[in-house]
């Protein structure tokens, strides 16, 4: 029992290209995670240097880009990645939404980078957008670690907190 308490989970998905900035689906996740116990490291919350992702900073990065000013965009930027990245490293798991509709470029960096250092990802996709699903994405996902309704999720999620049929392999966190 409390397998997860304690453990890192970073929540990650697409921002920029997303109508809520990707803050909807974390908000409403983010009760149930802690209920476990979990530390829930959240990229939309993070800023570095008084800089994010979403709102206002946002818009001021598409700004940047439109005025064609990469370098700053660039410099501004880079910090953000290397947390996000550096969030992913220090987390025992992810979770990952996935919408087929909706582009993204950080989420698959950081994807590769968990998948590389064999960290558990469990990916989120809504039930009637399967069949957008890109193949390549299950060579980063164990095929019981796709989930299309929230409440599996988090029914697998208990079942490995009570350290059931856990696949210890695939969930080894020190």
């Amino acid at each position: 029992m409390d397998y997860l308490k304690n453990k890192a989970v970073y929540l990650t998905g697409p921002i920029t290209a997303a109508i809520d900035d990707g803050v909807g689906w974390r908000e409403y996740i983010t009760p149930r995670l802690l209920s476990f116990g979990l530390i829930v490291d959240d990229p939309v919350k993070n800023t570095v240097n008084g800089l994010g992702e979403i709102g206002d900073d946002k818009t001021k990065f598409k700004c940047l880009i439109q005025e064609r000013r990469f370098e700053q965009a660039r410099r501004e930027f880079s910090p953000i990645v290397r947390k996000d990245l550096r969030s992913v490293d220090k987390s025992d798991f992810l979770i990952f939404y996935y919408d087929p509709k909706i582009p993204m470029f950080g989420t698959i960096h950081e994807l590769v980078i968990a998948n590389q250092q064999r960290k558990p990802i469990l990916m989120f996709v809504p039930d009637d957008k399967v069949e957008g699903i890109n193949p390549w994405v299950f060579t980063l996902i164990k095929s019981d670690c796709l989930f299309t309704h929230w409440d599996a999720m988090f029914m697998y999620l208990d079942s490995i907190n009570r350290r059931e049929a856990i696949d210890y392999d695939y969930w080894t966190m020190s």
